[in-house]
């Protein structure tokens, strides 16, 4: 059930309003109290010294807050909003339904869509004098606990009529995560952590369509949003206040015409970024400070308590101008309640929870077996809905998401541990997926073939991605060992994972056309490559109609091969059936991707094909060494980073950096890692462990999540 709050505004003073949609009301006479260091609203009955409320209100706002800090905070506020008899009705109504939402409206007093410090109080931190209700819940007359969630509901600026209804995201969603400052910046790292622990829904199968975008600028995020056309984009950077209007900003790099130092913009500025794109995200994420508050009395704005700061929160401004939902940070959030929510978060949305329950589940997730029992890092994350979004609503139809799911497992693609890095493959393969672009053959090479860099991890990968774009990948691989050398290894290695597919997804048995065109010793590479075409377009024309393959863009299938250079004469019948649409001539294209060693005996038809193409638009050579490792563009650090957080099966614990640790730790990492294998598991967490107590924290997120799980109502 959805109860809503209101503030208006009576000759005597404000009063609380509480109102459900069968029209029954309630009314609470408020106060605000004259504090110069933020926002207090207590019963009009209240008695509290200025001093006291100034005290209160102080700590809660700066983030240093106590939890029994907190409950003060959330026992005044909640008894100017409901009292027990308010309290005592609205838990009655709500037994039978799974959560109670409380939805706080806005300021009637004031123009529309102008909040401010109404909606900048801490909420979340509501307690009806035995449990904060957010994290905990609330007892009913039976004695169960009711959950509670709170969203803050912004009107739009212009015309309500205007505003469309919100519908769930029906494909994968797309996430963009835009990245304004260095992810490795310690003041910024929940949101890189957040960005990591995101990875795991990668993993599982794929729920989410990523892309990264780094030092991102306003006309960097422009240009990415008019090409990806995201779902979701979360932005990551550090907030702070300004003075005057509209006085937090978000860290962004400048663009070349900016001014020196001109390195932060306001939501009015993001949202111009939105309108030059001609695309509004259904979704925004700030991982940013200060992005859920109004201004602090005394900012720059009209003076308070005589006419209350107006000013919408950064937040809500993207809220009243279209965005249907938006997340935001109402202050610094810690590691480990950071993670946690996000996973419950993100696990809840998958699974398809409608949206508040899902915060309401990272929420409680965060309070439960936090590891500092002072901590009220779980207040922070705070959720802003357009006034349009009814409840219950959904974020995403999960319908398509776990299908991906099923398929990428069904194809073996989705393996521990978590993918890494390698930024320029994933953009090169999201071109191979576009047929307006030329490109559709792309090799990852190396001139070690000594050293592991993740050849077959990353064509894992990118046939995960493959499928969570609607496509059907076929990897041939992995090949370290028993690679096919010949023409006959190569077309029985093709036909047995062809009829494996047709087993997987339940198709009749039809005998692989290549493995007769390969009997026939004048066959040519490319009468190899028809055939092998023919039988990819005939199993796609036995997939059922409603097949997400059958319905997507072309090109439909892509082909994957692991270690060419291994594959000796084998590759060079592969080479020869190599054109501009990929494999062989077609209508449509066929895309190819290999991984392989040049610089050796082996590898000279891979190096020498590498010569032969130089400059061809539609075939493209990337460097796969170690990850790079300069400051500007710590690759290495990010990839070991998320590798820590979403540890490979047997390992419970996961390691981030420290908060107030120095970045000294980037160094000694490098050097331990120094000339070992890229993806040395033992000795990448060996230095993980013996970082801590000086640079790292280990916590167990899973065994916390399951704790969490077992107490949670």
């Amino acid at each position: 059930m959805r109860a809503f709050l209101d503030l208006e505004h009576r000759d005597d003073g404000p009063v609380v309003c509480v109102r459900l949609p069968d029209g029954s009301a309630w009314e609470r006479a408020v106060r605000w109290v004259d504090t110069t260091s933020g926002y207090l609203l207590v019963s009009r009955d209240e008695v509290i010294a200025g001093e006291d409320a100034a005290a209160v209100s102080a700590c809660v706002e700066k983030g240093g807050a106590a939890v029994q800090q907190l409950a003060r905070y959330g026992r005044l506020l909640f008894e100017a909003a409901f009292g027990a008899a308010i309290w005592r009705e609205l838990v009655g109504r709500s037994a039978e339904d799974p959560y109670l939402e409380l939805a706080i409206r806005g300021d009637a007093g004031r123009e529309p869509g102008m909040p401010g410090a109404w909606q900048a109080l801490h909420w979340e931190g509501l307690h009806d004098g035995t449990a904060f209700v957010a994290a905990r819940g609330t007892a009913t007359e039976s004695g169960k606990s009711l959950s509670v969630g709170i969203v803050r509901l912004v009107p739009p600026a212009g015309d309500p009529a205007g505003q469309a209804a919100f519908a769930p995201i029906q494909r994968i969603p797309r996430v963009l995560f835009a990245v304004g400052s260095r992810l490795t910046d310690p003041r910024v790292r929940p949101g890189a952590e957040f960005m990591g622990i995101l990875r795991h829904l990668e993993r599982d199968g794929g729920s989410i369509q990523p892309r990264v975008l780094e030092s991102a600028s306003l006309t960097s995020l422009a240009r990415e949003l008019a090409r990806f056309e995201p779902d979701v984009l979360h932005l990551i950077g550090h907030g702070r206040w300004f003075p005057g209007p509209r006085c937090v900003k978000l860290q962004l790099q400048p663009d070349a015409s900016a001014a020196p130092g001109d390195e932060y913009v306001t939501a009015t500025e993001i949202l111009g970024a939105f309108r030059e794109a001609d695309h509004l995200p259904r979704v925004v994420v700030l991982s940013a400070c200060q992005t859920a508050s109004a201004p602090p009395p005394g900012g720059g704005q009209l003076a308070f308590p005589a006419d209350p700061v107006n000013a919408l929160p950064f937040a809500a401004e993207l809220v009243a101008e279209g965005v249907p939902v938006v997340v935001a940070m109402a202050g610094d959030i810690a590691d480990t309640a950071c993670r946690v929510f996000t996973r419950a978060l993100t696990v809840a949305i998958e699974q398809g929870s409608p949206l508040v329950r899902a915060v309401i589940t990272g929420r409680r997730a965060a309070f439960y077996e936090r590891p500092d029992p002072d901590s009220i890092d779980w207040v922070m994350p705070v959720l802003f809905l357009a006034a349009s979004v009814p409840s219950e609503t959904h974020l995403v139809d999960i319908t398509a998401t776990t299908a991906a799911k099923r398929r990428a497992h069904m194809l073996d693609v989705v393996r521990d541990p978590v993918f890494c890095g390698r930024g320029q493959f994933i953009e090169a393969f999201d071109r191979l997926l576009d047929d307006s672009d030329p490109l559709n053959v792309l090799v990852a090479r190396t001139d070690d073939p000594k050293q592991s860099y993740g050849g077959m991890r990353l064509l894992r990968e990118l046939a995960a991605r493959a499928v969570r774009s609607g496509r059907l990948p076929v990897v041939l691989g992995p090949f370290d060992k028993a690679p096919p050398t010949d023409r006959t290894g190569l077309t029985e290695e093709l036909a047995l994972h062809l009829q494996g597919m047709r087993d997987d997804f339940g198709l009749p048995d039809k005998p692989a056309r290549v493995i007769t065109v390969a009997a026939d010793p004048r066959a040519r590479p490319l009468d190899l490559a028809r055939a092998i075409r023919a039988d990819l377009d005939e199993l796609e024309q036995d997939l059922p109609d409603g097949d997400p393959v059958r319905a997507s863009p072309y090109p439909h299938v892509v082909l994957l091969c692991h270690r060419v250079d291994l594959w000796l004469d084998a590759f060079e019948d592969l080479r020869g059936m190599l054109r501009p649409q990929g494999l062989g001539p077609g209508e449509h294209p066929v895309p190819v991707v290999m991984t392989g060693a040049c610089g050796t005996e082996q590898g000279s038809q891979l190096e020498e094909a590498r010569l032969e193409h130089h400059g061809a638009t539609w075939i493209k050579f990337e460097p796969l060494d170690r990850f790079r490792s300069d400051d500007d563009n710590p690759e290495d650090i990010l990839a070991y980073q998320w590798w820590l957080l979403n540890p490979p099966q047997g390992r419970s614990k996961v390691y981030a950096a420290r908060r107030d640790s120095s970045l000294a730790w980037h160094g000694l990492l490098r050097l331990f890692m120094e000339g070992r294998a890229l993806y040395d598991e033992q000795m990448l967490f060996a230095f993980a462990s013996k970082a801590v107590p000086d640079y790292f924290t280990e916590d167990t997120d899973n065994d916390v999540l399951a704790a969490f799980a077992r107490i949670a109502p």
